[in-house]
């Protein structure tokens, strides 16, 4: 019998195997197979798209982009599963269900365990049922890209889904049907970004009813429409976990389903489709199955769209301080009065960092073009308690996009 059993091998599944066999577990790790090894953000979610969006440029092959891109993720799994295999971890390829609550079959083969994790990930939405409809992650291994392009949804997927596109020189559509792109992000940034992204071509349609759009003006219609649990291949009814009505896993805090001996962790649970959130979490759900009982935190929680320029988030919103009764100063600015924007191109920036009458940093949204990166350093000082006086009296390289931060404060 294995002390932990762990469904998926994802962010969530090898960062709860990691910790597992660090923690002195006996542990198996199942995943359907070797090409699905890393999860949806290796193979088809966040690194081909990061990648994809880093090197790619207008006339560019697609065929050579994918080789590139293949080559880069036999580079990271490759590795990753030699090392996972060097420090005693048992990896089983193959289609796992459960038998029981306490039983899991792969092929045939039974496995028990004390304790199983449940971090099987998420698939995509598909709320067409024409076969012309290609969902956003199956773009990867399309042989070719039609010139123009038409992308339902504007949430994350799709925004970075149009930006890539658009510096391939494709002629892009993106329709969204609420009034707003990015709606988990300040509006007054969405709004700027919304900008910037038509003035460097991308066409923007808010609050389109997708049905009553003729799909057939374009070449290629992509859906980024949202992501639902992947569970119907674990015959998870045998387990007895409870299910919500969205078809997430429930959990308490500790990550622990209604079966106390079965956790769920990444975006099985619904609650936050990110890849570093998945790692915590399977960090975390380790640490409670060895006795530890931490509940979750995603205090000071950073979220970016790597769009181009990305946009990034963390802490409150302006409105939600407000409906809080938090008395606020906003202090904002583009970069433009900043000489380092002009010498990395990064013109189009901008930043607005909320302050509490304590002076603590308690939120921040960030254009740029390095966004993703800007962010951490904010929510490093609100995890941390970081007032104002703390990042302005710090020093930081010149020239350098980050020194815009405490510069923002002079």
């Amino acid at each position: 019998m294995y002390d932990l059993a762990i469904i998926g091998a994802g962010p969530a599944g090898i960062a709860a195997a990691r910790a597992a066999r660090s923690a002195g577990l006996k542990t198996v790790l199942f995943e359907r197979s070797q090409d699905s090894f890393g999860g949806t953000c290796l193979n088809r979610g966040c690194i081909p798209t990061k990648f994809l969006l880093h090197n790619s440029k207008s006339g560019q092959s697609w065929s050579q982009l994918k080789a590139q891109l293949k080559e880069t993720i036999g580079k990271i799994k490759s590795p990753l599963i030699d090392s996972l295999k060097k420090n005693g971890l048992d990896i089983v390829f193959g289609q796992v269900v459960f038998q029981d609550k306490n039983t899991l079959d792969c092929k045939g083969s039974k496995f028990s365990a004390k304790n199983i994790i449940i971090a099987s990930g998420s698939v995509p939405k598909n709320i067409f049922k024409s076969g012309s409809v290609v969902l956003a992650e199956e773009i990867f291994s399309r042989p070719d890209l039609a010139d123009q392009v038409l992308i339902v949804g504007a949430g994350y997927i799709g925004i970075e889904l149009a930006s890539l596109l658009n510096s391939l020189g494709k002629r892009v559509r993106l329709i969204e049907k609420e009034d707003d792109i990015l709606l988990g992000f300040d509006s007054q940034l969405t709004r700027r970004l919304r900008v910037i992204l038509e003035k460097r071509g991308i066409v923007i349609e808010t609050g389109v009813d997708s049905a009553k759009f003729d799909f057939d003006r374009f070449g290629l219609v992509v859906s980024a429409t949202g992501r639902t649990a992947n569970l119907d291949s674990l015959n998870i009814e045998n387990s007895q976990v409870s299910i919500d009505k969205q078809g997430w896993i429930r959990t308490d805090e500790y990550l622990r389903s209604s079966q106390g001996h079965i956790y769920a962790c990444g975006d099985v649970t619904g609650k936050k489709l990110l890849a570093y959130v998945a790692e915590y979490q399977g960090n975390l759900c380790v640490k409670n199955i060895t006795g530890k009982n931490i509940r979750e935190d995603y205090f000071g929680l950073p979220e970016a769209v790597f769009s181009k320029p990305q946009i990034a988030r963390v802490g409150l919103l302006e409105k939600e301080a407000e409906a809080r009764g938090i008395k606020i100063t906003i202090i904002k600015s583009n970069f433009l009065r900043f000489s380092s924007s002009y010498v990395y191109g990064d013109t189009d920036g901008y930043i607005k960092v909320l302050v509490d009458q304590q002076g603590k940093i308690i939120g921040a949204g960030i254009i740029s073009e390095t966004a993703a990166e800007l962010i951490n350093t904010v929510s490093l000082a609100i995890k941390n308690g970081l007032k104002l006086d703390d990042l302005k009296q710090s020093l930081f390289i010149h020239p350098t996009i980050s020194e815009i931060i405490p510069l923002l404060f002079q």
